[in-house]
């Protein structure tokens, strides 16, 4: 069986839990998926931790008689039974990186052929040479910032939603900003402009979304 199908049937039987249980249940669920547990591990372990649930609950049992007061602990606890796993994965660097790839180039495409002419009619603005080389500074900080993503949504899964939501999506959405352009301020007069026109940059980042869709189709990131 996949990790996908997997998937399915742990959607399909959660359905099942009531509402406490499922709530306890689905932040074991978010924690472990975004854990450094390989993909297939982490579903079927979900899926029997779901199934020992489910029996329990239909003995008037809940999630905490089963897994006890503290899921966070428990699900620590799970991860290091695995075994330590590695952080670096290839594929979902080479996923994040290509997004931004086409990202940079669609965007820059987009800004010199229609934003740039349209604010210049009422700002007198600099021309845009061309491609600037710093722009490949964002598809690499994406890299970084998806796993500090991805570790901070983890170590908040159990606390109050404001701080889920300051650790898990402010924070990094602020250093993905702030670096690049921490960066750009001091190399801007050192780094190189490629004499792309614009509608071949444009051109470049629709046929790398495309060879990114084919790629990625039938891959597993996680």
């Amino acid at each position: 069986m996949t990790a996908k199908e997997m998937i399915q049937i742990n959607n399909e039987r959660r359905k099942q839990l009531n509402e406490e249980n499922k709530k306890y249940y689905e932040n074991m669920l978010v924690y472990l998926r975004l854990s450094s547990i390989p993909e297939k591990k982490t579903e079927e372990l979900l899926l029997e931790m779901l199934d020992h649930l489910l029996i329990a609950q239909q003995e008037g049992r809940s999630a905490e008689d089963v897994f006890g007061m503290d899921p966070e602990a428990y699900c620590k606890e799970v991860v290091q039974s695995i075994g330590k796993q590695s952080l670096f994965s290839f594929k979902r660097y080479a996923f994040v990186f290509s997004i931004g790839l086409y990202i940079v180039f669609f965007i820059d495409g987009i800004f010199r052929l229609i934003i740039y002419p349209l604010l210049n009619l009422f700002i007198d603005l600099h021309p845009v040479k061309g491609f600037s080389v710093d722009y490949f500074f964002t598809p690499i900080f994406m890299c970084l910032v998806f796993d500090i993503m991805l570790l901070l949504i983890r170590e908040s899964t159990f606390k109050k939603f404001s701080v889920r939501v300051l650790l898990g999506y402010v924070f990094p959405i602020m250093i993905a900003y702030c670096l690049p352009l921490i960066l750009y301020f001091f190399l801007k007069d050192v780094l190189p402009v490629i004499p792309l026109p614009a509608w071949a940059s444009l051109l470049i980042g629709i046929l790398l979304w495309v060879m990114h869709k084919m790629v990625f189709k039938h891959v597993d990131i996680f």
